[in-house]
Formats: structure tokens, sequence, C-alpha cells
């Protein structure tokens, strides 16, 4: 079959429905479908909203795509998957474009990132590049929903952020007395409607956030019998919640 790509659309510039199904491209998705999809006039795509919505369009004239059915008949439709799967991700100095790009291929639904006790002064914090980023892979991998991107937060601020009936899991290392996070889902993940794992950043968490964060109610977790780097940990524990995920539904 001949391979479609995807284009990733927010949902406020498709046209309403009941009215004209044109819309206009911004400069650099007239480049993408043109110069790197090498689209001509009457050539098809495929638009998502990220909100679980895909419809076909055509490229016509100048900048602008049509789709092929009214905005409320979509080709296709996708519910939020659940649970819901975040990433609470502590600044590194490198590899959080990675961590971004793999993790949202893999299918996390939310990432948050931190600023930890030992996040260093050069850690990357480049929001509007993540978003960027989060497009791309969101239009790679043909996901239908957009992760949700939050904006910066203490480590301490953000220990009680989350609701009380999620699954809070903080990526710990050199404590025995912690589960291996894949246990730790097959026995008490079932019911939770949104899990949360947290990465901490180069040299691992302080023991204050540790201590903060098991007094909020977070779990401690291990990711296996080596240390990672902390991208590496981010990638490896998504890997394992969405193939959670995945085998459990």
């Amino acid at each position: 079959m001949a391979e479609r790509r995807r284009l990733l659309i927010d949902a406020s510039r498709l046209p309403p429905s009941g009215e004209h199904r044109c819309f206009h491209l911004n400069d650099q998705e007239v480049r993408y479908l043109r110069k790197v999809l090498r689209l001509k006039p009457g050539g098809q795509v495929d638009v998502v909203d990220g909100r679980g919505h895909l419809w076909t369009a055509l490229l016509i004239a100048g900048d602008q795509l049509e789709l092929t059915s009214d905005r409320a008949q979509p080709h296709g439709t996708e519910l939020k998957p659940m649970p819901q799967l975040g990433l609470a991700m502590a600044l590194v100095r490198r590899g959080m474009d990675d961590v971004m790009r793999m993790t949202c291929e893999l299918g996390v639904d939310h990432v948050q990132p931190l600023q930890a006790d030992r996040s260093v002064p050069q850690a990357e914090h480049r929001p509007e590049r993540w978003g960027v980023i989060l497009q791309e892979a969101v239009e790679q991998s043909e996901r239908l929903w957009m992760p949700d991107l939050q904006p910066r937060l203490v480590s301490g601020a953000w220990w009680m952020t989350p609701a009380s009936d999620d699954l809070r899991l903080i990526a710990v290392t050199r404590d025995a007395g912690c589960p291996h996070l894949e246990a730790w889902l097959d026995q008490a993940a079932a019911l939770a409607p949104r899990i949360w794992l947290a990465i901490g950043p180069e040299g691992g968490w302080s023991e204050g956030e540790v201590a903060q964060a098991l007094a909020s109610g977070w779990i401690g977790v291990t990711l296996g019998d080596t240390i990672l780097r902390s991208s590496t940990a981010a990638v490896a524990g998504v890997s394992a919640l969405c193939s959670w995920r995945t085998l459990s539904a």
C-alpha cells in the first residue's frame, strides 16, 4: 500500500461543520507538503487534529487544503487511550529532544518538564522546539492524539499536583526494596485513570526530593539493575508503560 503522510492541524484552524471545507496553510506547512512530500495540486494527504480525528484532504492551488468530507464526518476516530500515561522528566543537559520524540512515538500522553534539585544550569529547556518535535513525531508515528506538554515546574511544587487517584511512580536507583516498574504495573495499575512516571536528572533525585515525593503518595520503582542515563531511563520507562497498556487493553 502506498504511503500517505499526515499533517497535524490544530482543531481551531479547521473549517466548521456545514461550511466550506477549505482552510489555509502556513508557510512552513506549504513547504513541507510541496518540498518534502512533493505533493502536487490535487494530491491527497491525511489531516489529524491531535484530538482523535482524521480526515483526508486535497491540496488545491495556492496555500489551501480542502477536506474531502464535512468536518463532522471524519474518516477515522480514536478514543483517548486509557489509562493516560504521563512522563514527569527532570531537565537534563542533553537528550531532551530525543526524549520528546521517542516517548511521543511510543505513545506517551502527557509530558511535564521538571526543574529538579540536581538539574544543571545548562539543562535544556526549549518548549517551542519540543512542541515542533512532538508535532513531527505525531505525524510520523501516525498517532491521532497529540501529547500534552506542560509548562516547567519546580519538582517540589509538582509532587502534589497530580490527582490523588492517579498512580504516581518515581524511578529510583540503588534501592533494593523498590519493585521493578513492570512488576508493579502488573500488580497494581489496572484501575488507575492516569499513570505518571517521574525520571530524575543526571546525578539522580536528591534525598529531599525522594522523601517529599514518597510523603506525597508517590511510589518508588526501579527500571533494572543497571544505572541508566536520564534520557535512556525515560524512554525505557515509557516503553514499559505503553507496552503494558497495549497488552492489558
